[in-house]
């Protein structure tokens, strides 16, 4: 396979080859490669070899290697907008991305004290509790935590809300399409994923999360949901946009003319 006499180093052979068998989808069922030992057998080459055929694909955006998991072929980011309101499923539709959801818990309970701070819900008030994991090209990357305030929602404990959009069911069910007529209250952190969403997500070791906590709001101030998701930073960028932030400047103020640079 490897022509050790080729004016080529070992290393760009192997890069190459790696490139063509992910081209072909070799790895796409997992996104995951097989170790730096497996590539080594493979190609009759020294651990170092391989590294720096990688690090070679790592450059090139074809692979990520993430600390505690391994290396993946790359996938692209989904890309949000903090001062745009959609919700997860419009943003990988956006992005072309595959997404899928598995539940975790859906019921009704008495929600923590921030929570009935956040929806205005008094004393003995219940919320419908919805827990999943959400999954970009089968592999899994956040925890959702959606409250919702059962006197309007309790509908949703009757629906099968895997691979479902909390949105689009909301409008199917109800004629509601909060896209239009609501608005976000956010908070976006950075943190470590804990013991349970290493295990849920599949990570070994440390792992940079995105910690997003979002209260929408009806635009008359009437609380929709109080949602907290735990995203895998390989996988999300947020960024933020508005008018009023954008630098304003008068060329001809300065003595410049259109056309001149």
């Amino acid at each position: 396979m490897l022509n050790p006499t080729s004016a080529t180093p070992l290393y760009v052979q192997v890069a190459d080859d790696l490139r063509r068998r992910i081209e072909i989808g070799e790895f796409s069922s997992t996104g995951m490669l097989p170790s730096e030992s497996t590539f080594c057998d493979d190609y009759g080459v020294s651990r170092a070899t391989v590294r720096k055929a990688i690090q070679t694909l790592v450059d090139d955006d074809v692979l990520d290697t993430r600390h505690g998991r391994g290396t993946f072929v790359h996938q692209p980011k989904v890309t949000s907008s903090l001062s745009a309101f959609k919700g997860f499923t419009f943003f990988c539709h956006e992005n072309n991305i595959e997404t899928s959801s598995r539940v975790l818990v859906l019921e009704e309970v008495e929600p923590p004290a921030s929570v009935r701070r956040h929806l205005r819900l008094a004393a003995g008030e219940l919320a419908v509790y919805l827990k999943r994991v959400r999954s970009i090209d089968h592999v899994p990357a956040m925890i959702e935590h959606i409250y919702l305030p059962s006197r309007d929602f309790s509908f949703l404990l009757g629906i099968d809300m895997n691979n479902a959009s909390l949105y689009q069911t909301i409008e199917r069910e109800t004629g509601l399409r909060l896209e239009d007529n609501c608005f976000p209250s956010i908070v976006l952190e950075a943190g470590l994923a804990t013991g349970e969403e290493k295990e849920l997500l599949g990570i070994e070791g440390e792992a940079a999360m995105f910690i997003l906590s979002e209260t929408v709001y009806m635009s008359t101030g009437k609380p929709v949901h109080f949602t907290k998701q735990v995203m895998l930073g390989d996988y999300f960028k947020y960024f933020f946009s508005t008018k009023a932030n954008q630098l304003g400047i008068n060329w001809s103020s300065l003595g410049i003319t259109e056309g001149r640079v």
